[in-house]
C-alpha cells in the first residue's frame, strides 16, 4: 500500500504530545547504573489530534482514511512546528457525530511508525 498524506483538513490546536524513551539499563552491584538509549530510534512520539467543528464532507474525508487504514496502515503527517512530515498509524478512533448542530469530531491518536 502507498503513504499517503493524511487529508489536508486542520487538526485543532494544542494537540498534545508524548514522548516515549526506548532505554537499555544496567544496573551494578554497588547501586550504579548505566543507560544507552536503544537502537537508532529509540524515541517514539504518540500525539492525540482532534478535529473539531468538521462540516460532513471534512468528517467523512477523515474518518474514512483514518478508518481505512485498519490501525495498520502508515500515513504521513506533519506535525504543528515540525520541518518535514513523518510515517504515523491511527491506534485510537473515536468521534462524535452531529446531534443538534451540523458538525462533527473526531479523537485519534497517532503513534509515530
Amino acid at each position: 500500500m502507498e503513504i499517503d498524506f493524511l487529508p489536508d483538513v486542520c487538526a485543532s490546536y494544542s494537540p498534545g504530545v508524548s514522548p516515549a524513551f526506548s532505554v537499555d539499563t544496567v544496573q551494578f552491584g554497588d547501586g550504579y547504573q548505566q543507560r544507552r538509549p536503544t537502537g537508532l530510534n529509540s524515541v517514539q512520539e504518540t500525539w492525540n489530534v482532534s478535529f473539531n467543528n468538521l462540516s460532513q464532507d471534512e468528517y467523512e474525508l477523515v474518518y474514512g482514511f483514518l478508518k481505512s487504514r485498519q490501525g495498520v496502515h502508515a500515513f504521513l503527517w506533519q506535525p504543528p512546528w515540525e520541518h518535514a512530515a513523518k510515517r504515523w498509524v491511527c491506534t485510537d478512533l473515536t468521534s462524535t457525530r452531529p446531534s443538534n448542530y451540523q458538525v462533527a469530531s473526531i479523537q485519534a491518536t497517532f503513534v509515530e511508525d
